[in-house]
């Protein structure tokens, strides 16, 4: 039987091979968009030469977007098992103000990096806990402790913006500052995730366990998984994710609003619902959240090409992340919206 499914599966068209893979369809439309944003700036500003497709401008969109994506493969190991993160948004403003206030308080690179890590996977133990072994709703658990990391945020910083010294540890400075060629520091720290856990959910058992947890709880629990302990790590795994972007991004800017964090959950969300990670768990993979995060930066950096308003953009990332779950829901009834002849 199995050689038989092979030589089915090899007799497929090429084209047919490439849609089956996770984030095709986004590939293609990450493609198109890039090619219409192009198309109406040269028709907007009557340039000659390329405006969007460039390679500055894509490493540029890439870079803005390598703490999104971060945490956004984070995010993939908890959707995968069928659960949510809404406190990563507020979890991040958290991590921005602890990051600048360890680094004005000691101006320590080595405790300013591990602190944040350190903090942020307590974060994750906290939520993957509760939602875990105290068997709490994930999106009404996660949704509370966005309220008390965003009240901590408020408290480290007293409501105001913390800024880093420029002088400030040298180390420090390396995580967000550091190019490799025409690499800058931030795109190396996304490739480095990607491969990491895109490693983990590939090639190891607790990978597979995951996606077995999403699939069907009740036969992860008989199959001797231990599907409390699993959960909490990949919890644990995000908030790591997002102490590391809080580094990444404050030895970048070197400054932290009480505020900048607020929203993101849900940019960060998209990116993995994009990616072709099942809302219900049980599918998914790093891959196509590379997909997901490449083209939410493509749009955001095109509508701030083409001057739409903030309200506009979100007016259109909310129409396309309800399209996108519509369509997840529609695949997981078995609706078929089109027939093949």
């Amino acid at each position: 039987m199995s050689e038989k499914s092979a030589r089915i599966q090899d007799n497929r068209s090429p084209w047919s091979r490439f849609m089956s893979l996770n984030g095709s369809a986004v590939f293609l439309a990450t493609i198109a968009v890039m090619i219409i944003f192009e198309v109406y700036l040269q028709i907007a500003r009557g340039s000659g030469e390329l405006m969007f497709i460039t390679p500055s401008n894509l490493l540029g969109i890439l870079k803005q977007q390598a703490y999104v994506g971060i945490i956004a493969f984070g995010m993939t190991l908890v959707m995968i098992t069928g659960n949510i993160d809404l406190s990563v948004g507020s979890m991040l403003t958290m991590m921005y103000c602890v990051t600048a206030w360890i680094m004005m308080s000691t101006d320590n690179g080595l405790l300013g990096i591990f602190g944040s890590l350190a903090i942020g996977a307590l974060c994750g133990l906290l939520n993957g806990v509760l939602v875990s072994y105290v068997k709490l709703n994930a999106f009404i658990t996660t949704l509370g402790t966005s309220s008390i990391f965003s009240a901590l945020a408020l408290m480290l910083s007293s409501g105001k913006v913390l800024v880093i010294p420029d002088n400030c540890d040298p180390l420090f400075q390396v995580m967000g500052m550091a190019s490799f060629g025409p690499l800058h520091i931030l795109i190396v720290w996304f490739v480095v995730v990607a491969l990491i856990l895109g490693f983990v959910l590939s090639r190891t058992v607790y990978g597979q366990q995951l996606y077995t947890i999403g699939a069907n709880a009740t036969a992860a629990r008989f199959s001797g998984i231990r599907s409390k302990r699993n959960t909490t790590i990949a919890y644990v795994i995000t908030g790591l994710c997002v102490g590391l972007a809080s580094v990444m991004t404050m030895a970048n800017v070197k400054s932290s609003n009480p505020q900048a964090g607020s929203g993101k959950e849900m940019d960060i969300i998209l990116c993995v619902v994009l990616g072709g990670v099942s809302i219900a768990g049980g599918k998914g993979s790093v891959w196509g959240t590379i997909i997901g995060v490449l083209f939410y930066g493509v749009l955001s950096a095109g509508f701030t090409q083409i001057d739409l308003s903030e309200s506009q953009k979100w007016v259109i990332m909310g129409l396309i992340m309800v399209a996108v779950l519509s369509f997840d829901a529609l695949k997981e009834r078995g609706v078929k919206l089109w027939k093949r002849k």
